[in-house]
């Protein structure tokens, strides 16, 4: 996956706030679960939140920070 992808994963965890796995990312992106993991690896404001049992394996349920509005200047 290109780093111009990195959006597409971004803005799909913003939608998603209890996250995704790499699996259900791949998924919805019709993306290779490999590119989707080595994107995540590199992705600053991407984190593991927890890990689900799924299928007898452990998987990692990924977030994506959201960053806050800038505070206004005052007056």
């Amino acid at each position: 996956m290109h780093k111009s992808n990195h959006h597409a994963i971004r803005m799909l965890l913003q939608q998603y706030h209890d996250g995704l796995t790499v699996s259900e990312l791949a998924e919805r992106l019709e993306k290779d679960r490999a590119s989707i993991s080595q994107a995540l690896s590199l992705m600053a404001d991407a984190y593991i939140d927890r890990w689900t049992l799924r299928r007898k394996q452990w998987a990692a349920v990924w977030c994506v920070i959201v960053p806050p509005q800038n505070c206004p200047k005052p007056n």
